[in-house]
């Protein structure tokens, strides 16, 4: 990219809209707009207009100027969570049609009697049995019906399907009957889209690949609308290159690309946060982070160690699995939109239904009636009443007061602030619970790491989260209001691809994997070319899922690149064996490894971004102070200590260098900083701030009771 030319992030929540622009020369704009889930397109443009705005500028005339737009967005999300996607069929081989109802035999919590079976995307008379064979080594054992695909065509089509998914036995070594099937249903049902297994999750495991077609075939209609009316709306505004959408596997890539693999662009937005918080530890000399993006609907937590997201193939949105690997992300209903209430054993809940964008917290006085974790904010003193949104919203205390009175104080018998420090507390246990999933509970110590808070809301909690956990730093980056849209102007352009190829270590075919490999960059680097990537802008990696034989579950290992050298078979063995001790704490060289899915991951890389010094630095050597001066105070209760006066800081009168101490708070246009008693905060040169955290204060002992006798 050449200098001045824009870079845009934007990011569909679902209370916010996030916008990120850098111009090229080091200027970062972000602005947060209210999400208009009946058509996500109107805020889209609303808030492009008012970053065109601020730059005195038509919108136009600044999308005229930008070369990378990248797009991230939980519509699809949504939609499997609402189950409100169009009709599904699934054609499948005869014999198989219950390969969705049986899953792979176990339940996500295994000691729940009571757990219902999850409810299948795509109902038993809609999944079609077709005569058809493939074998295990690709060898056609009976020909394709086609008749029968026809005879399905018609009763589908009378039963009005929107989508079909096609899933038969081993079109991972053969996709030929899945192909001609979507020949036919293209030329029957021309109104259907039609989705290969094969193509999707190109991978061993019947029930994972077959759910990934469905989900794909389930999310693709609507998909498909709305980006294709996002690009041409953005061409109409003058943008020179299509925009570019944020992937699960935490890279970005062309609506061509993602419309055939539809089930890549689930859980989009939140996968942009390491990126982000990679930017953001860079400059702070952090590589191990766990990230806490707090938005006005959840909580999403991810762990970052030694600079690298933690991938998994694991990932599930609403129970159904999406086969693909990617970012693994934790997300829970903990935002400043979730709704407090009290259950029928008397016990206070925070979420998870929210607010949302409509009608929002009852603060903002747009109809809400429920109290949220933003009302008792509120009420608690930590946001301010004019300064959200940098002053764009005022902010009703009577509104969060009355809520909370009577829905959470009222039936606790609690006053409106203890109601309020209740809900803070729950929703801040269970952030802290999420935090746990991904660490403590694998046998990673939290305490090793520093917690990145983002999200309007992340810096809210960050501090108490931290302590909770033992941490004792918070990084908030310059950009924390609007984490992830942030993140997709940094991330990098990804493609992934896989083959099945079963081997032996101890009777490895070298020749033949090396040959299938490299067709599989010569594909890679092709599709990044066409994205305008030039090959000194690529990087191409090769890895294999291995396991020993008889485990059920891989291990995802490197490959060495290049054509195989003499003791290529042992040099991948010694790397699985490695791996398999470093993360279970034994390994068995006696025995051979088993190589199953061969991959390329290939990544054109994004220019580094740099943030211009006078953005960071200028007010320091302006006014030669490392201590900034407070507009003022309020008092804000702080968990352990009670209601204190705080000082409160505009963050744009933070400079490099600046330093404080709590108690205080820095109102934000798209965060607040909530600094507690004891905890000391700098600025670094790229803005962004790193919150020493003191430990939690020793709590009182219990007054003892009467004996008794």
């Amino acid at each position: 990219m050449r200098g001045g030319e824009n870079r845009i992030g934007v990011d569909i929540g679902g209370t916010f809209t996030d916008f990120t622009l850098h111009d090229g020369v080091g200027n970062v704009r972000l602005w947060k707009e209210d999400s208009t889930p009946e058509d996500p397109l109107s805020a889209i443009h609303t808030g492009l207009a008012a970053l065109a705005g601020q730059m005195g500028q038509s919108t136009e005339q600044m999308l005229s100027r930008t070369r990378l737009f990248v797009h991230g967005t939980t519509i699809a999300t949504n939609m499997l969570i609402q189950r409100d996607g169009p009709r599904t069929a699934l054609l499948c081989t005869e014999g198989f049609r219950d390969v969705l109802h049986y899953r792979d035999g176990f339940k996500h919590s295994r000691f729940d009697i009571h757990l219902p079976h999850p409810e299948p995307l795509v109902a038993r008379w809609l999944r079609v049995p077709i005569p058809e064979r493939i074998g295990v080594g690709g060898v056609v054992v009976r020909e394709l019906d086609e008749d029968a695909v026809r005879a399905a065509c018609e009763r589908l089509r009378r039963a009005e399907v929107g989508a079909v998914a096609i899933a038969f036995l081993w079109s991972v070594v053969n996709p030929a009957h899945e192909r001609r099937a979507a020949e036919i249903l293209a030329g029957e049902l021309p109104h259907a889209h039609v989705v290969c297994s094969s193509e999707v999750l190109g991978e061993l495991r019947e029930w994972e690949r077959t759910s990934a077609a469905v989900l794909s075939a389930y999310i693709r209609p609507r998909i498909a609308s709305y980006l294709q009316r996002l690009e041409s709306s953005l061409a109409a505004q003058r943008l020179p290159r299509p925009p570019l959408v944020m992937q699960v596997n935490g890279g970005c890539g062309r609506v061509a690309d993602i419309l055939r693999r539809p089930v890549s662009v689930l859980s989009s937005g939140p996968t942009a946060a390491p990126a982000s918080a990679l930017h953001a530890g860079r400059a702070a000399g952090i590589t191990d982070l766990i990230t806490m993006d707090i938005g006005g609907t959840s909580c999403d937590v991810c762990v970052v160690r030694e600079g690298v997201a933690t991938v998994s193939r694991e990932l599930r949105v609403a129970e159904q699995p999406l086969g693909v690997q990617g970012v693994e992300v934790h997300s829970i209903g903990a935002g400043g939109g979730s709704i407090a209430w009290v259950d029928d054993g008397g016990a206070l809940q925070v979420g998870p239904d929210s607010a949302g964008a409509v009608p929002g917290p009852a603060c903002y006085g747009h109809g809400g009636q429920r109290p949220t974790v933003t009302d008792a904010n509120l009420v608690l003193g930590a946001l301010s009443s004019e300064a959200f949104l940098g002053g764009r919203r005022r902010l009703r205390v009577d509104l969060a007061h009355e809520a909370i009175r009577a829905h959470v104080a009222e039936p606790l018998a609690l006053d409106v602030t203890q109601a309020a420090a209740g809900v803070r507390r729950i929703v801040e246990s269970n952030m802290v619970s999420a935090i746990r999933a991904l660490s403590t509970e694998r046998g990673i110590d939290p305490r090793g790491f520093v917690l990145l808070a983002g999200g309007g809301a992340g810096a809210l909690h960050g501090a108490e989260v931290a302590r909770a956990l033992g941490m004792a730093r918070v990084l908030v980056p310059a950009a924390a209001g609007t984490l992830c849209a942030f993140g997709m102007i940094v991330t990098d352009v990804r493609h992934d691809h896989a083959l099945t190829l079963h081997q032996l270590s101890d009777s490895l075919d070298v020749e033949a994997v090396h040959v299938r490999l490299c067709e599989l960059e010569s594909a890679a680097l092709d599709r990044l070319r066409q994205d305008g990537f030039a090959d000194g802008d690529i990087r191409l990696e090769r890895f294999v899922d291995a396991r020993y034989p008889g485990q059920v579950h891989e291990i995802t290992v490197p490959v060495p690149a290049g054509a195989p050298a003499a003791g290529f078979a042992a040099e991948l063995a010694g790397g699985f064996h490695r791996e398999h001790e470093r993360l279970y704490t034994y390994c068995r060289e006696d025995l051979p490894v088993e190589l199953l899915h061969w991959r390329v991951r290939a990544t054109g890389r994004t220019p580094a971004l740099t943030v211009a010094a006078a953005q960071a630095g200028e007010s320091v050597a302006q006014h030669g102070a490392r201590v900034a001066a407070a507009q003022g105070a309020r008092s804000i209760v702080f968990a352990g200590h009670g209601s204190l006066r705080a000082d409160v800081y505009a963050s744009s009168d933070l400079a490099h260098g600046c330093a404080l101490e709590g108690p205080a708070v820095i109102d934000g246009p798209t965060t607040t900083v909530l600094v507690g008693p004891g905890d000391r905060l700098l600025v670094g040169a790229d803005g962004g701030m790193l919150l020493d955290v003191a430990p939690a204060p020793a709590r009182l002992p219990t007054p003892a009771g009467p004996r008794q006798s």
